[in-house]
């Protein structure tokens, strides 16, 4: 009878406890195996952008010698996607706390593949494999077969800006207000900025804009139809790509001995890149095809489709990746348009 006594109430000071443990184990990931994802169909082309959370990846010393990896986190993924026969030129990006299952069988976070704790750096079999591990979970979770990838540092894409003459950029008052507290030159922007409004952005003040977290942006027509504004980190992706649809916009004219300049420059301002200089040369043509094409864009996840979930001791979003999969197949392959009401 003590003995029952016991188990009995070992049983019920364990039992508040299980819900707390079962919180922790995220939800199935339904990851595609290769023979699963779908060629990509003629005419369409896939680079993803990498932007490495440093101002100079490579001059503090950050790459670790021998492994091709850096102490840093990919905080700016970004796909482009270029369709030269309905001359379409599409952004989608991903956040960087989505949940998701590494190559190794186990959850992670998707930008911490290149940091000395992540995945990538545990297995050193080759120089690259952190890169390489990124975009093949990308594919496996979002049925894609992205071949090509460009990595940078905020300080070369403030370069990178600073070379097409900078950007235009329409801002809120609220993201005015935030950006007279940074820390930077009244002369980066011009005219110097008093309120809300369209202020032509040298590259620094740029990538400052795109790292606002703590201000909204402005209202803008989502995946799902609605108009409303995004926050926090859903707020950075949003002013990546409307800076890289500015970038856009102000070369519809560019003439092909520029572009060639650019693209001297692109290359100068790159952390690594498996693209080939026939690759590059086969981007410039399709970015000279395609020049004054609209921009569209979409974020992965869309609305109503994720749910913070802490993990690990990481704040992340447990992301519903079949539906979320279901729409970026339609963005890309269906003319599933998303543009700014701007």
């Amino acid at each position: 009878m003590k003995r029952f006594c016991a188990l009995l109430l070992i049983l019920m000071l364990t039992l508040p406890l299980l819900p707390a443990a079962l919180a922790d184990t995220p939800n199935p990931i339904p990851v595609l195996a290769d023979d699963e994802i779908p060629d990509t169909p003629s005419g369409i082309h896939h680079y993803m952008l990498i932007c490495i959370d440093s101002w100079d990846a490579q001059l503090k010393d950050q790459w670790v010698s021998q492994t091709g990896i850096w102490a840093n986190h990919t905080d700016g993924l970004i796909l482009l996607t270029v369709d030269e026969f309905s001359h379409r030129v599409m952004l989608t990006s991903f956040i960087r706390d989505m949940l998701i299952m590494r190559p190794d069988g186990k959850y992670g976070r998707i930008n911490n593949f290149l940091d000395k704790d992540g995945w990538a750096y545990a297995n050193k079999k080759n120089e690259y494999e952190g890169l390489q591990a990124l975009v093949d979970t990308i594919n496996s979770h979002f049925g894609l077969r992205i071949e090509k990838y460009i990595v940078v540092d905020f300080r070369q894409v403030e370069n990178i800006i600073n070379a097409v003459g900078g950007v235009d950029i329409n801002i809120t008052d609220r993201e005015a207000h935030y950006l007279k507290n940074y820390p930077i030159s009244a002369a980066s922007t011009t005219p110097a900025i008093a309120a809300g409004g369209t202020y032509h952005f040298t590259g620094h003040a740029a990538v400052i804009y795109m790292r606002i977290r703590k201000v909204h942006t402005a209202e803008y027509l989502h995946a799902d139809g609605k108009v409303y504004y995004d926050t926090q980190d859903y707020g950075r992706t949003y002013r990546d790509r409307l800076v890289l649809s500015s970038i856009a916009d102000s070369l519809k004219d560019i003439s092909e001995e520029d572009a060639m300049k650019l693209l001297d420059v692109i290359v100068a301002n790159t952390v690594y890149t498996n693209m080939s200089t026939d690759d590059f040369l086969s981007a410039l043509d399709l970015a000279m095809e395609m020049r004054g094409s609209p921009v569209e864009h979409i974020r992965m996840p869309i609305e109503g489709t994720y749910e913070e979930f802490p993990y690990a001791g990481m704040a992340t979003k447990q992301i519903d990746f079949l539906a979320n999969r279901e729409a970026l197949q339609a963005f890309i392959m269906d003319s599933f348009v998303v543009v700014d009401d701007e």
